[in-house]
């Protein structure tokens, strides 16, 4: 399971993957586009420059895993871990000086996630070294409808672009061990003897 810092560990591992697979084509002179991580504060402004934008907008806990538990490995004394599962909502936004590039990023960006649909710990593990060995995170596309997406734009300064919407599923966060407590008392012992 990851520490809190499973989801900025999602987050960066995105980023390196889709920074790591950028075709020369779109990444050398004269384009010279990049993909990077992008917060609110970026959003604030206008965006400039040939980008592949990854903004999570959302975190939701997974309504099939809220209440699971799941047993720890090794001769620990506690056999369950308690989780707290969320799913990543996040676009991926592409912004450009021009129209094919625009299109360009977005649709090698998709058929990436198309063809990798799955990040595991070898891509994670180097920001959160609490992660699973066996876990693995979905990529898919996430259901939004157009207003929605419309409803997020509206918010930021900036024009709108380019935009499709992508859920992670599921990253599970380490939550503390509730406290064990013994059996009740039954029996005192004072102990006593001859002077």
């Amino acid at each position: 399971m990851a520490s809190y810092r499973g989801v900025s560990g999602f987050l960066l591992a995105l980023e390196s993957f889709l920074a790591n697979r950028l075709p020369e084509a779109l990444s050398s002179g004269p384009t010279n586009a990049q993909a990077r991580l992008l917060g609110s504060a970026d959003i604030a402004h206008n965006l400039s420059g040939n980008l592949l934008g990854i903004y999570l907008h959302r975190i939701t806990i997974d309504p099939h895993g809220r209440q699971r538990t799941f047993s720890k490995q090794g001769g620990d004394q506690n056999p369950h871990q308690s989780e707290l599962p969320v799913n990543l909502h996040f676009l991926l936004i592409s912004n450009a000086a021009s129209a094919t590039i625009e299109a360009d990023l977005m649709s090698w960006a998709m058929v990436e996630l198309a063809n990798e649909p799955q990040l595991d710990v070898s891509h994670i593990q180097d920001i959160d070294d609490e992660w699973g060995q066996t876990e693995i995170l979905n990529i898919t596309p996430d259901e939004m409808t157009t207003e929605d997406l419309m409803r997020i734009w509206d918010v930021f300064n900036t024009p709108f672009t380019s935009t499709v919407p992508y859920v992670a599923r599921t990253v599970r966060l380490r939550l503390k061990q509730p406290q064990s407590e013994g059996p009740p008392v039954s029996t005192r012992i004072f102990p006593s003897g001859s002077l």
